[in-house]
């Protein structure tokens, strides 16, 4: 379908949903069933969404292929990657530590870390609430050359495990200067987040995913999410994987030996282990899981609302919104303007240094042009 069609196709849907006041929850679900099969005809292998708010799920479903050679079909109880979403886990830890008197958020990370970070610029200067709002302006290991070919294209060991701190060889002082001032500006690291994830171990002693499991998911129920690699997940519950093969991924990192290329320009990415991602964006998960969790988490239900605004993402067309891509997926989450309402939609496709083609155009606009419009009438 060309980039007209969908546009045509979004602008009907639009236009077809009326007030709340004259929908009932079983028109709306029908609305956001068609809006799934309308954007896996845009040659998107598998979409899982969900809606949530502070109390509780709200509505969820799935549509497309988990294989798209066998047709198995993509189920809501399937775990995607989640990419940066993984930040906010990290993130709510710390602050809960923060909050229990046990980390001072104006303490730098060269202070609690020591060594594992004494090469990295600005790690003895940057504090861990600059790395929170990602003002630190410590260089962010994804834009690494070499570690994009690692962690994602040529050089790719898909079933390597990944050391936690890995991925900061590539930010070291011979290799990359700071962004910037620490405190200068806003510039979007992985890095931060994943020093952040070995702050948070060295405070608590504890392993990090065994930190996240105690203080976020089981009091809050959720089941359906790990920190890929550091914790056994679930081999029936992992979704099938495919990135976009395009010209301008094969010429940045190139194309690992053991992916196959099908249907078209789909790689098949399934299995990849997520550690190449670390600490910052290497976590599993269902829709379901993420939307509870962050709908409790930017609603102030998990930490102090204060202490919330030190990292919650910025607005974007007035909804908080998160976007993330890395190998093999693509995570959208919305909250949606003036309620407690969240979006989340994962597809288990990837477009993470595949340039602007009309595919990576739709994906990057989807939850906005599509989703949101229905989204917003399960407000109360």
């Amino acid at each position: 379908m060309r980039l007209t069609t969908w546009i045509t196709a979004l602008i009907f849907f639009a236009a077809g949903i009326s007030s709340a006041s004259a929908q009932n929850t079983e028109i709306l679900d029908r609305q956001m069933h068609q809006a799934m099969e309308t954007i896996v005809s845009e040659n998107i292998p598998g979409i899982s969404i969900a809606i949530a708010d502070r109390t509780g799920l709200l509505w969820s479903g799935a549509a497309g292929y988990s294989d798209i050679e066998s047709e198995q079909s993509v189920s809501q109880s399937h775990l995607f990657g989640i990419g940066d979403i993984s930040s906010q886990f990290v993130a709510a830890v710390i602050v809960q530590l923060s909050e229990e008197g046990l980390v001072d958020l104006n303490s730098t990370p060269a202070e609690i870390l020591g060594n594992v970070v004494a090469n990295i610029e600005n790690a003895d200067s940057a504090t861990l609430l600059q790395l929170l709002n990602h003002t630190s302006g410590i260089y962010s290991w994804a834009d690494d050359a070499d570690w994009q070919r690692r962690g994602r294209g040529i050089q790719l060991n898909p079933n390597y495990p990944w050391r936690k701190e890995e991925q900061l060889k590539y930010i070291t002082k011979d290799r990359h200067d700071a962004t910037g001032i620490p405190g200068a500006e806003h510039n979007y690291s992985k890095s931060n987040y994943t020093i952040l994830g070995l702050v948070a171990e060295k405070i608590s002693g504890g392993l990090l995913e065994d930190e996240i499991k105690t203080r976020l998911l089981v009091p809050n129920n959720l089941k359906d999410t790990y920190l890929d690699t550091y914790q056994i997940t679930p081999v029936e519950k992992r979704v099938g994987s495919y990135h976009l093969g395009f010209t301008p991924f094969i010429s940045k990192v190139g194309i690992n030996a053991k992916f196959e290329f099908g249907p078209g320009p789909l790689i098949n990415t399934s299995g990849t282990t997520l550690s190449a991602e670390g600490l910052s964006s290497g976590m599993a998960s269902t829709p379901r899981d993420v939307a509870i969790f962050i709908a409790k988490l930017w609603n102030g239900e998990l930490i102090d609302n204060e202490n919330l605004q030190k990292f919650k993402p910025q607005k974007t067309n007035g909804h908080t919104a998160m976007h993330s891509e890395i190998l093999g997926f693509t995570i959208d989450v919305r909250q949606i303007e003036g309620t407690d309402i969240v979006l989340v939609s994962a597809l288990n496709i990837g477009i993470v240094n595949t340039g602007g083609s009309e595919t990576a155009k739709f994906i990057r606009n989807y939850v906005d042009n599509i989703l949101l419009p229905i989204a917003k009438k399960y407000a109360k």
